[in-house]
């Protein structure tokens, strides 16, 4: 009996070696390649089958109390709120979402928040959400709502001071920001790559690996992304995740 045990544990913890890592209960999906920029709800339900995540854009508007997909205020003009956006979906629960929210602020977070919980509930996202933003603390109340808490870091190629330009000035500003966090995973654009990788090995990244045509060349950079242990998620315009 003992030697049963033994052997039982001996495997259970070999196996649990090749399994992917847990985010708060959160199990990777099989693919990094996930699908870039989903506007449209038919572009929802047409890659809803292919790809093993979705991103989108959305927006919170004020003036309608509810959020739109887009990525402007503007935007909210063509009516199209995350509700329809998911409705169209066969199988909401099942799907992962990256949620760019790019104007969420801490005057609009707490009602924002009320919406995606009632959007949960409706179709049960919240176990496979990520929500992305820059600010810290409208992401705080994003991770006392349940969500999970993508942090959009910046990239150093876009800073215009010179000290912004120093990568150990970089790395230490962003260390703090995870320090004060603990979020989720961290963002940013390819370009960023090996930089985030290098510094915060210990931190779950996702990249956007955009705006890329289907090319041979882009598909081995995207290949050389996925395969680096600290990159879980990759965002492509790519027809297909199909590129290994």
């Amino acid at each position: 009996m003992r030697k049963f045990l033994l052997l039982s544990l001996i495997f259970i913890a070999l196996f649990s070696c090749d399994r992917k890592e847990d985010v708060a209960g959160f199990q990777y999906p099989d693919s990094k390649v996930w699908k870039h920029g989903v506007y449209s709800k038919y572009d929802a339900q047409k890659y809803e089958d292919i790809f093993d995540g979705l991103e989108v854009d959305v927006i919170y508007s004020q003036e309608k109390n509810d959020i739109y997909v887009g990525r402007v205020v503007a935007d909210t003009s063509k009516n199209l709120t995350l509700d329809e956006w998911l409705s169209i979906l066969k199988k909401p629960e099942k799907m992962n979402y990256w949620i760019d929210f790019k104007n969420l602020s801490e005057k609009n977070v707490e009602q924002a928040m009320k919406i995606l919980n009632s959007l949960d509930e409706k179709y049960g996202i919240k176990a496979n959400a990520f929500v992305e933003s820059k600010n810290l603390k409208v992401l705080k109340t994003v991770k006392e709502n349940g969500f999970r808490t993508l942090l959009w870091v910046e990239n150093i190629k876009y800073w215009k001071r010179k000290e912004h330009k120093d990568s150990v000035y970089l790395a230490k500003m962003i260390r703090n920001q995870i320090k004060e966090l603990n979020p989720d995973a961290i963002s940013c654009e390819y370009s960023m790559y090996p930089f985030l990788c290098d510094s915060f090995p210990e931190q779950n990244i996702h990249f956007w690996d955009t705006p890329k045509d289907f090319t041979p060349e882009n598909v081995e950079f995207t290949k050389e992304l996925c395969n680096n242990k600290s990159v879980k998620v990759v965002l492509v315009d790519y027809p297909t995740p199909d590129i290994f």
